[in-house]
């Protein structure tokens, strides 16, 4: 019997894509792991809506949960300033690396992980707004 791959679309607010506007740290909705998920990774584009210019880079970071630590019965997940940090995309052409749209995989460790968020900042969002856009690939084994 062969393992399985199961693909989920990160959302925020119930969209499959967010304009990060903003030099603010925006969370996605949580994605729930499954159980059975051996490994994980997400596939990350950023696409920059006008012309990027140096200093235009998207840092992601994963937000995780194990459950309810606080005990008032929803889950809690890492706070912004403990969220770990997968990478940062570069969507300035002129740097190495760096191009527009960028796209990364990342490894996750989801194995006991209950949900995650994916959190990002956009250095220059405020200026040039950046499409993000997300997508969760947990494996299975057999």
């Amino acid at each position: 019997m062969a393992g399985s791959i199961n693909q989920t679309q990160v959302q925020w607010s119930a969209a499959d894509s967010i304009s990060l506007s903003t030099n603010s740290v925006v969370d996605s909705d949580a994605v729930s792991v499954n159980a059975e998920d051996d490994s994980g990774s997400v596939q990350i584009s950023c696409d920059n809506s006008g012309t990027p210019a140096s200093g235009d880079v998207i840092d992601i970071y994963v937000k995780w949960s194990n459950g309810d630590v606080l005990g008032d019965s929803s889950d809690d997940f890492d706070t912004s300033e403990h969220a770990e940090w997968l990478c940062r995309l570069d969507t300035y052409a002129t740097n190495t690396p760096g191009e527009d749209p960028a796209r990364k995989t990342v490894p996750l460790r989801v194995r006991g992980k209950k949900a995650f968020k994916i959190a990002a900042v956009a250095a220059q969002g405020a200026s040039r707004a950046v499409t993000l856009r997300v997508r969760y690939v947990g494996t299975r084994g057999q």
